[in-house]
């Protein structure tokens, strides 16, 4: 009606409608027109939290920051979904560095898929203390809408930004948080495309196996297959002709879960594979074998390779007394050439092609010295 009126100069709209003109002629730079509908929008709608939001921006665009901030004091206090007012707190909060004020305001905006400067700013300087991690952490255990939007820009961040997050992320899994392992696993892979291997993996770690060691993931087969369905660190099981795997309760000399295989092949096979992302320098590699009847199963052993080629050499180590399931060997990943690596489990031929079945558990890569 009002756009086929022949007067439409003449008819005036009061509140949300007088407010969104204020704003309309806020983003053409019209601050007169702006300021003169946002009042009018507050004389006819004095409780709707969209006029005396309008008055506040219009108040902040021609410098009147006292008018400002009584116009969104009352806003604020009307309501919780208003855009304009939710940013103005946030940016108050972070130029005071107030986490009590920016931690509501931020998780208001995040749940309406806001996405500005405000936001970032607003994120690097919670992120950036152990107070602020804390708040981050708190949020993720109410497991917020935004929580995977939040993991995966994590594979956007480097250096100290990357570290930060990383620590708000911890805090809530150490909290028991539940975790989006599939956001996770994307921001993971986005970072191994990236060349960040070692990032990647951390990021798994910390968030989504926090039973596993930073070496070896899920190396006592007892991960929920769920979590590693999303893991770019999980094992790859390379079942074929003649070679059964899975994972199964161990016989009673391992613990748990480990991993069985069944082979009737008469050459030296690769079962199971891991990507690493081992830093240069010396390491022990430990894991316990088992045939069905309890005593150690030697036809099954560990390799590391380099770019998952290139065979890096070991040398056995001694094991502990009491302990004679327990394989171990110790290797060295080489300054150059090698900065990633594939974790292989390997079957030994069976020399008469009947099948053979062995088990593996609890693998463990620790540094040396």
């Amino acid at each position: 009606m009002a756009t086929g009126s022949p007067r439409l100069g003449s008819i005036y709209f009061g509140g949300s409608t007088a407010a969104q003109f204020a704003f309309d002629s806020l983003t053409q730079n019209d601050l007169h027109a702006a300021f003169k509908q946002a009042q009018w929008a507050v004389r006819t709608a004095p409780i709707d939290p969209a006029a005396t939001s309008a008055l506040g921006s219009t108040s902040v665009a021609l410098g009147q920051p006292n008018r400002a901030y009584a116009a969104f004091v009352v806003a604020g206090g009307l309501g919780w979904r208003d855009i304009p007012t939710q940013l103005y707190w946030l940016a108050q909060g972070v130029a005071t560095r107030d986490v009590d004020v920016v931690k509501p305001r931020l998780d208001a905006l995040l749940r309406l898929d806001i996405d500005s400067d405000a936001i970032d700013n607003s994120l690097d300087l919670l992120e950036q203390t152990r107070p602020g991690q804390v708040a981050l952490a708190s949020l993720l255990m109410e497991v917020p809408p935004w929580e995977s939007r939040f993991l995966i820009g994590t594979s956007k961040l480097d250096g100290n930004n990357f570290e930060e997050r990383l620590a708000a992320i911890d805090l809530a899994a150490a909290k028991g948080a539940q975790i989006d392992c599939v956001a996770v696993g994307n921001a993971a892979n986005r970072l191994i495309v990236l060349g960040r291997i070692g990032a990647a993996k951390n990021l798994w770690r910390r968030a989504c196996d926090r039973a596993g060691d930073l070496y070896v993931s899920d190396g006592t087969f007892e991960v929920d297959p769920a979590k590693l369905s999303t893991s770019p660190f999980n094992w790859k099981l390379q079942a074929r002709a003649g070679v059964d795997i899975d994972v199964a309760p161990a016989p009673a000399s391992l613990r748990g879960h480990a991993l069985r295989i069944s082979s009737s092949m008469t050459v030296r096979t690769i079962v199971a594979r891991q990507l690493a992302a081992l830093r240069p320098g010396h390491y022990r590699l430990v894991w316990d074998s088992a045939l069905d009847n309890g005593r150690p199963d030697d036809s099954i052993t560990v390799l590391i390779r380099c770019n998952g080629t290139e065979t890096i050499d070991v040398a056995n180590a001694p094991v502990p007394a009491g302990q004679p399931n327990r394989s171990s060997e110790t290797f060295t990943v080489p300054e150059r050439g090698c900065p990633i690596q594939a974790i292989d489990i390997q079957k030994a031929a069976s020399l008469s092609g009947d099948t053979q079945t062995g088990w593996i558990d609890d693998i463990q890569i620790s540094p040396l010295g």
